[in-house]
């Protein structure tokens, strides 16, 4: 349970009101190839998976250490104030849910800092795994309300490699999707279309997700969904 809810966030998180709008601006930096030039022939597969795996994989290490270090952080603390913690945590985390929903508006999340104009000549794979560790850190604060929640999932973790390893997860619900566009290239047009069309319903989702995360997480129930969580 505690898996899916990762990569759900992570998924909610490409989809997002300040990632979305800019995703063909970043495929074609990743492939080098624009989104509606992109037809999924073999010859430009060759091309393009290796270079949106590169993209995920840089994506996915900053967050790896971020969540050990989370989960090593989350350690160092007594089981009694690591209850408080969590509780107080929980009342952040509803905070983001409200923010989502529209009914707070914290200014912190509706800012980034967007690095792939400096990656605009194509470059080699290491170029693109450098576009990835940046596109990770410069989308913090956008994508601030879910990866803020699964960190605190991540510092309740009982080893640092659980803690990597939910926070690769949700590395991979944010990354997938762009290897997905990349392959399907201008085909994915109409769902990235569907997906702006909805954002706003897509915001509420996330927002109920991270209000309920944060009761478990005040009310100390998280044993609810964390039981199954085998890494």
């Amino acid at each position: 349970m505690t898996i899916w809810l990762a990569f759900s966030a992570g998924f909610l998180s490409f989809a997002s009101a300040c990632i979305l709008p800019l995703i063909p601006s970043y495929i074609a930096v990743i492939t080098g190839i624009s989104l509606t030039d992109l037809h999924g022939t073999k010859a430009k597969r060759f091309k393009i998976v290796p270079r949106t795996l590169a993209f995920v994989v840089g994506l996915i290490i900053p967050l790896l250490l971020i969540g050990m270090g989370a989960t090593a952080a989350g350690n160092l603390f007594t089981p009694a104030f690591s209850d408080f913690l969590s509780r107080f945590f929980g009342f952040i985390v509803i905070l983001f849910g409200l923010h989502l929903l529209g009914l707070l508006k914290f200014q912190l999340f509706n800012k980034e800092v967007r690095f792939h104009k400096a990656f605009q000549k194509k470059g080699g794979l290491v170029s693109v795994t450098l576009m990835g560790m940046a596109f990770g850190f410069g989308w913090t604060p956008c994508i601030g309300p879910m990866l803020s929640s699964i960190l605190i999932m991540a510092a309740d973790s009982e080893t640092i490699w659980q803690g990597g390893g939910l926070l690769s997860v949700y590395g991979l619900g944010l990354g997938i999707p762009f290897i997905i566009i990349g392959v399907a290239g201008s085909a994915s047009l109409t769902v990235l279309k569907f997906l702006q069309k909805h954002i706003h319903v897509i915001s509420i989702i996330s927002g109920v997700i991270l209000i309920i995360l944060g009761l478990l997480l005040v009310t100390g129930n998280m044993a609810y969904i964390t039981p199954t969580m085998n890494l």
